[in-house]
């Protein structure tokens, strides 16, 4: 059940973060909220089947193919992992230092990848504002989206 529940409703998250971008929110990148995720709290042996269904749902929201996301979402997250022994933990400040790193490497990844397989993306704008809501909003929001399905089903226990 957990599985259907990841496959089924993360992809949407992408769609429900346009459609806050168009409210006229700030922009809340969900790429970078999987890659906190995937490299702080989620369960090491299922984390290359929860890396696709986030890639799957880039893919729906982004021109680039699905292995260009898995490489731009895969290498932020597997950069993170060392760090999850250090940072175990709901620590504010260093994921809202990670979610600021990522918010600048996933749009240079989407652009670098997006160069080196001809396939462009519509996501490999940096824009700074974005880093600095990543870094405010994105560690409160882990936290409460912790505790909910299907993040809470596939969190590894501590």
């Amino acid at each position: 059940m957990r599985w259907l529940l990841w496959f089924l409703l993360l992809p949407q998250a992408f769609l429900v973060a346009g459609f806050w971008r168009d409210a006229g929110l700030p922009p809340l990148d969900v790429a970078v909220l999987l890659c906190l995720f995937l490299a702080f709290f989620a369960d090491r042996s299922a984390l290359p089947w929860l890396l696709l269904g986030a890639a799957l749902g880039r893919a729906m929201v982004d021109e680039a193919s699905l292995p260009v996301q898995l490489l731009v979402l895969g290498v932020p997250t597997a950069a993170l992992l060392p760090l999850r022994s250090l940072f175990f933990g709901q620590h504010w400040l260093w994921q809202a230092i990670a979610a600021a790193v990522c918010a600048v490497a996933v749009p240079r990844l989407a652009g670098l990848c997006g160069r080196l397989f001809d396939q462009p993306s519509a996501s490999a704008q940096l824009d700074g504002l974005a880093v600095l809501w990543a870094a405010l909003l994105l560690p409160p929001m882990l936290a409460i989206l912790r505790r909910l399905p299907p993040f809470r089903a596939f969190e590894e226990a501590t």
